[in-house]
C-alpha cells in the first residue's frame, strides 16, 4: 500500500493516522489508496457529485489498483495546497483564488464575459495551460491531476436589498472570495467582505454582508436560497472562479506508469465541467420556487461594464508577461477555445 506519511503538527499527524486506520480496513485490496482531505462537506453536492464522481472514475480506470477515500479538512481551504505539497494529504482541491499570489495565470479563465458555460470555460482552460502556462509551472510541488471553472458567476442579493443599476450596487456590501471577485467588486462599485464559500450562509444570515458573487448551484448546495431574493444576470458572467485538483508529488511518483496514464484519462477538464453544468442546470428550478427574482442586466448597464472590465484584462495581459507568458497570444487562444466548444 503506497501512503504518504509525511504530516505537519500533531493536530495533523492525528488526524491523518485516523484516516490511515480506516484506509486499512476498508481497502485491503487495492494497492494504493490515495487520502483525499475534502474542505467541503461529505453531503455537498460538489463533494457528491464532482470529487466524488472523479473518484470512482479513478478506482474504475485502475481497475481498482488505485482507491481515494475522503476525510475531513486539515485546515481551512487557503492552506490546501501546502497542505498537499508538504503530504499531509495525498489530494485535495484548491480554489486557485484563495492564494492568488500563486496563481495567476489560470486568471484567463475568470476573466467576465468569455464563457456560458463551465465545460466551455474548462476545456479552453486546459488547452491554454498546456500551450501557454505550463513551463510556468504555477503548481510547482504539486501534481496538476486536473482543472476547471464554475459556471457563469452573477450577483445574488438578500431578501430586501436591491441591484440593478451600478447606483444600487454602490450602496451594497457583498462577499468576495479573492482574485477575480475582487476585481470585478471593485469596478461595480461593490463594498468588499472576504470570506471562503464555506461561510457564506453564515455571513449572509447575520447580516454582515448584503449579498455574495455566485455561481447558480453555489446558491442551493450552501443553502442561500432561503434568505437570497434577488440576482443580477450578466450574459457570460460577472466572472469565474476556477479550481484545481492536485495530488502530493510524492505519492504522484510511487505510481505506475499504467496508473499513471489512467489517472489522467479520468480527470479531463470536460468531465469536471460537464458535472458543474449539470448541478447548475438541477438548481434552477429550487431557486425558481424559492421566489427568487432573476433580473437580466440591460444594454446600458452592460456598455458601462466593459468599459469599466477593460484595465482587468490589461492587468492579467501585464501579468502574464511577468511570467513570460504571451498574454495577449494566451487570451485569444483561450476565447477562441470557448467558441469552438459553445458553438
Amino acid at each position: 500500500m503506497n501512503v504518504n506519511r509525511n504530516f505537519g503538527n500533531g493536530k495533523i499527524a492525528c488526524l491523518a493516522l485516523i484516516c490511515l486506520i480506516g484506509v486499512a480496513a476498508t481497502s485491503a485490496s487495492a494497492e494504493t489508496v490515495l487520502r483525499f482531505s475534502n474542505w467541503l462537506p461529505p453531503a455537498h453536492p460538489i463533494t457528491k457529485n464532482l470529487l466524488e464522481g472523479w473518484a470512482k472514475r479513478v478506482e474504475q480506470a485502475t481497475k481498482s489498483r488505485v482507491q481515494v477515500k475522503f476525510f475531513g479538512p486539515l485546515g481551512k481551504p487557503p492552506g490546501f495546497f501546502d497542505l498537499t505539497k508538504n503530504g499531509a494529504t495525498d489530494i485535495a482541491m484548491v480554489v486557485n483564488a484563495y492564494t492568488r499570489s500563486r496563481f495567476e495565470l489560470t486568471r484567463v479563465s475568470e476573466l467576465p464575459l468569455l464563457a456560458k458555460t463551465a465545460t466551455g470555460a474548462s476545456i479552453a482552460l486546459a488547452r491554454t495551460h498546456n500551450k501557454y502556462f505550463k513551463s510556468a509551472n504555477e503548481y510547482a510541488g504539486v501534481k496538476l491531476a486536473g482543472h476547471w471553472t464554475t459556471g457563469p458567476v452573477n450577483l445574488w442579493m438578500l431578501k430586501g436589498k436591491k441591484g440593478v443599476t451600478f447606483e444600487d450596487i454602490g450602496k451594497l456590501k457583498i462577499r468576495v472570495g479573492g482574485g477575480m471577485s475582487n476585481d470585478v467588486s471593485k469596478v461595480l462599485g461593490l463594498t468588499q467582505f472576504f470570506a471562503p464559500a464555506p461561510k457564506v450562509y453564515e455571513t449572509l444570515s447575520k447580516g454582515v454582508a448584503d449579498g455574495v458573487t455566485f455561481d447558480t448551484n453555489s446558491i442551493t448546495s450552501f443553502r442561500l436560497s432561503r434568505i437570497i431574493g434577488s440576482s443580477l444576470t450578466v450574459p457570460g458572467g460577472l466572472y469565474r472562479a476556477s479550481m484545481a485538483l492536485i495530488m502530493n508529488q510524492k505519492a504522484w511518483n510511487g505510481l505506475s506508469a499504467e496508473d499513471k496514464k489512467a489517472i489522467e484519462s479520468a480527470s479531463s477538464a470536460r468531465s469536471f465541467g460537464e458535472v458543474w453544468d449539470r448541478l447548475d442546470r438541477e438548481s434552477v428550478p429550487a431557486i425558481k420556487k424559492a421566489g427568487i427574482k432573476s433580473v437580466a442586466a440591460n444594454a446600458a448597464f452592460l456598455a458601462e461594464f466593459k468599459k469599466r472590465i477593460a484595465p482587468i484584462e490589461q492587468q492579467w495581459i501585464a501579468a502574464a508577461k511577468v511570467k513570460g507568458v504571451d498574454g495577449k497570444k494566451a487570451l485569444a487562444y483561450f476565447i477562441e477555445q470557448v467558441k469552438q466548444i459553445e458553438k
